[in-house]
């Protein structure tokens, strides 16, 4: 009786050590398993479209950064052009105020809303200053910023400042600022193993409340706010890009993956990875924890005479897509896409 007694426990305690394994281990995603086709149809719940009318000059060819602020959509172009601010989806100002002026920015490393006072906030990575106008394009000031930044956001009024790969004698990780660039916290500790730059810009998907965040060197997602980070997933990616050569920033990704882009939605994420030979789109079902893996994921609700330019997370329950436009037409046309709950 005794020895079935220490041999149940025995078991237990084997049982529980595999179960540990499995979740430290993460969420298995195996790129060489079985392609079948994804359509955008099998996630998404409903289509809405809408025009940004431009008052018909072709001051954006492409749209890179894009928010949302109830009647205000504000977002960046892909080639140069400054920021343009649409108020009930007409042009009501274009910010391009290139220079070296005491109110001028030399380029647009990226941008972000501060919602809590109506702020356009741009960083200007070769000054190293943080710039900021209203929502009607008038200045504000003007704020250095000696940290490098890969990318940031500004949630409830503090700034959330992004650099993944370790950089010697500066802050990495991730890390908060009040109004004025001044640090606050660390959110995310440096990895001083990780020095690999990821080829991809895109780092998070905002919302009013946070930010999802995917880490590139040990494949996890976190949730994070001004106050705290807290895990949510860990994936486990077959064929990962190992960490000797994250270790190396002169090294490729040759035939490993990494993440390009993830977009964090209250049901599914899409994740793209990509290496340099090959792209792959994994769709992970959160209230199952199932996934699929495709070369081929087809947006088959687009007009058929319309070709997707670009894509812009929202929030949770939404993706905007940029969609082409007929010659002279100088508006921007979006495809509302409204993911399933």
């Amino acid at each position: 009786m005794l020895k079935m007694k220490i041999l149940y426990i025995l078991l237990f305690f084997i049982l529980l050590f595999s179960c540990k394994q499995e979740a430290d281990n993460g969420i298995k995603i195996d790129l060489t398993q079985k392609k079948t086709k994804i359509r955008y149809s099998e996630f998404v719940d409903s289509v809405s479209y809408l025009t940004l009318y431009s008052n018909d000059s072709c001051i954006v060819s492409q749209i890179r950064q894009l928010y949302v602020d109830s009647s205000y959509i504000i977002l960046s172009d892909r080639n140069g052009n400054g920021i343009c601010v649409f108020q009930n989806n007409k042009l009501l100002c274009n910010i391009a105020h290139y220079g070296r002026g005491p109110q001028e920015f030399i380029t647009i490393t990226g941008f972000c809303l501060d919602k809590s006072n109506k702020h356009i906030c741009i960083y200007d990575n070769e000054s190293r200053k943080l710039v900021k106008y209203t929502y009607n394009g008038a200045f504000v000031g003007k704020y250095p910023l000696p940290d490098l930044m890969r990318s940031f956001t500004n949630v409830k009024g503090k700034f959330i400042c992004i650099q993944p790969a370790y950089l010697r004698k500066m802050r990495s990780g991730i890390w908060t600022t009040d109004s004025e660039g001044k640090f606050g916290k660390v959110l995310v500790p440096e990895n001083s193993d990780n020095v690999y730059e990821a080829l991809y810009p895109h780092y998070f998907n905002y919302n009013d409340e946070g930010i999802s965040y995917y880490d590139r060197y040990d494949n996890r997602l976190f949730f994070i706010t001004p106050d705290s980070a807290y895990l949510k997933y860990r994936f486990n990616l077959i064929p990962a890009m190992p960490r000797a050569l994250k270790r190396n920033e002169d090294k490729g990704v040759q035939d490993y993956f990494m993440l390009a882009t993830c977009y964090d939605f209250e049901k599914y994420i899409l994740l793209f990875y990509g290496s340099t030979k090959e792209f792959y789109q994994v769709l992970y079902n959160k209230a199952d924890s199932t996934y699929r893996v495709t070369e081929d994921l087809v947006n088959d609700l687009l007009p058929d005479d319309k070709n997707e330019v670009s894509e812009h997370y929202i929030d949770p329950y939404t993706l905007a897509v940029e969609m082409s436009a007929e010659e002279n037409d100088y508006n921007l046309h979006l495809q509302i896409l409204h993911i399933k709950k």
